[in-house]
């Protein structure tokens, strides 16, 4: 006989077992097609251009037997038994064949992200992969990003470094997201050629609470600016974030103060059509 917490555990349990037994199917079906593996996006506003042309990609699963599971429910398995490689795939797949019908139907798509952990670049094939998944699309690379996140690993350093140079030499760019998350080591981001940095909510957050924190977020995205990298704050929720962050050196501005993540395809409510 179960109690309620006992009960509620049970229920949590077979739900992620679930999940995994799908992810395990996807992964061994790998059809970058698959209908189960849906695509999101947050438009991210352009600041120079006053325009929205540039979005981020999102994963997100929808099942028979539960619907729709977010990132935070399915990521975390799929990384754990090494299955995010196959969802990375399809999400970039799906991207490029939905930046290709917004191209095809004059829409203005300056790039879309896709987000790639550190683990599936240690494969030796990863950007032969990448490039011939965007290849196939007949798309140009430069309208695709690919999103890591930093490494503390210090062995990772120079593969992580020949990995953006091949992909960069195609002529896609490459972001470093949630930047202010960790004990950044400057001098080895410095050494890496992203061509943008996103700076993490946190940072902003930090911002509005104090003129030191302030001061301090304003003097990075200027060092980084001076250097040419763009920089991108995350989390934008209101206006006072929104001028904040423009003061302090912003190039791009992410989130639901311009929109909550939408299906890939509602893109054409934020891209402008060439007049």
């Amino acid at each position: 006989m179960f109690d309620g917490v006992e009960e509620k555990d049970a229920v949590a349990e077979k739900k992620r077992q679930y999940i995994l037994s799908r992810l395990k199917d996807i992964h061994e079906k790998a059809d970058l097609d698959d209908e189960r593996v849906l695509v999101f996006c947050q438009p991210v506003y352009n600041i120079h251009e006053e325009c929205f042309d540039t979005a981020e990609a999102l994963m997100r699963l929808k099942l028979e037997e539960t619907g729709m599971v977010f990132p935070d429910q399915f990521i975390p398995l799929a990384e754990e038994h090494d299955y995010i490689h196959t969802m990375s795939r399809i999400i970039l797949h799906k991207t490029c064949v939905q930046i290709r019908n917004l191209l095809d139907a004059g829409f203005n798509v300056k790039r879309i992200s896709v987000n790639f952990s550190i683990s599936e670049l240690h494969d030796e094939n990863f950007c032969k992969e990448v490039e011939e998944i965007i290849g196939k699309t007949g798309i140009p690379y430069e309208k695709v990003a690919i999103e890591l996140t930093e490494t503390q690993d210090e062995s990772d350093f120079l593969m992580v470094k020949s990995r953006i140079e091949s992909l960069q030499s195609h002529g896609i760019k490459l972001y470093l997201d949630d930047f202010g998350t960790w004990y950044s080591n400057f001098l080895r981001i410095m050494e890496l050629p992203f061509d943008i940095i996103k700076f993490d909510r946190s940072l902003v957050i930090a911002a509005m609470n104090s003129i030191k924190s302030e001061t301090i977020v304003s003097y990075l995205a200027h060092m980084f600016s001076d250097m040419n990298y763009s920089v991108l704050y995350e989390g934008i929720e209101t206006e006072e974030d929104e001028k904040k962050c423009i003061r302090m050196c912003a190039r791009y501005l992410q989130g639901y103060k311009y929109s909550k993540p939408i299906p890939i395809e509602q893109l054409t409510e934020y891209f402008g059509k060439s007049a």
